[in-house]
């Protein structure tokens, strides 16, 4: 009689079969009242997001990707990158929060390789990766059982997206132009919490800046001021979500004097003041707090 060997059989996906640890899971309803979520990283976290429902755009540090549903984007940790709803309503996702994880001939916490495309067709395993989904959400506010299927659940999802068809994208290309524009993307995420200005991208690539207003929105969709701007909301939700630091302290962290004019700026893209999404957020998670 043969054995089956669980061990063996989780080592076919997970280094050693060790499963990794689901930290979080929220739903984005698709009722039409949208919440920007600007491009933003996360330190020890990889995740997966299963639209639902809708269409939208996914935009991870270079490359942009159409979003439908069935489908799945990826992130490494540390990668950048946001999820961006078309038309008016809301595009329908989970997301899925994850440490620990030690995929077969990956690094940590690495969903993607590199050079491989970020998103992934559901295909005909739509159908179970939603009513899966459906299930951790509902199991992961449950006792302590119920968090422990929960996290049994995802790994199980974890080993069926990895084995996805990829899907194809769109990226910067090694085009003199678009290596310009990426040059300035780089400095502008490394510093873009300090005072930066188009006079100060201009004096420090040494052209005008008119030429550096019209490459860069040329390439990225956006005016060099808008992303980061773009990249300071992004931060400053990460830290409404995962501290107790007040609006003001945040404000100060992303680059913001004015605590007033951050509260505006942040309203103008989120769609909610900073101390509203706060607190929509930890509802939506009843008071669970797990984003780092």
């Amino acid at each position: 009689m043969n054995l089956f060997d669980v061990n063996k059989q989780l080592s076919c996906v997970f280094k050693n079969g060790t499963l990794p640890t689901m930290l979080y899971m929220t739903k984005q309803n698709n009722d039409g009242k949208k919440t920007a979520r600007p491009l933003h990283h996360h330190d020890s976290i990889t995740e997966f997001v299963f639209v639902y429902k809708g269409t939208g755009m996914y935009r991870i540090n270079n490359q942009t990707y159409p979003l439908s549903e069935g489908d799945i984007a990826l992130y490494n940790q540390n990668d950048l990158h946001e999820v961006l709803s078309e038309g008016e309503s809301e595009i329908g996702t989970y997301a899925v929060g994850i440490t620990n994880l030690f995929l077969n001939d990956m690094p940590q916490n690495h969903f993607v390789a590199p050079g491989k495309p970020y998103v992934r067709k559901g295909g005909a395993m739509s159908p179970y990766i939603l009513a899966t989904c459906e299930q951790i959400f509902q199991l992961n506010f449950e006792q302590e059982q119920g968090k422990a299927i929960s996290q049994l659940l995802c790994s199980s999802l974890i080993a069926i997206i990895s084995q996805l068809d990829h899907f194809s994208y769109a990226n910067l290309s090694d085009s003199k132009e678009d290596q310009f524009v990426l040059d300035i993307l780089t400095f502008i995420n490394s510093n873009f919490t300090e005072p930066i200005s188009i006079g100060i991208l201009a004096e420090r690539f040494h052209c005008s800046q008119s030429h550096i207003s019209h490459k860069f929105k040329k390439v990225t969709g956006h005016s060099p001021i808008d992303y980061i701007t773009q990249r300071r909301i992004g931060m400053a939700q990460n830290l409404l979500i995962s501290t107790d630091l007040t609006a003001t302290d945040i404000a100060t962290r992303v680059g913001y004097d004015n605590t007033n004019y951050f509260s505006t700026i942040f309203s103008k893209v989120v769609g909610k003041t900073p101390i509203n999404y706060r607190e929509d957020y930890l509802k939506s998670m009843r008071g669970l707090r797990k984003q780092i």
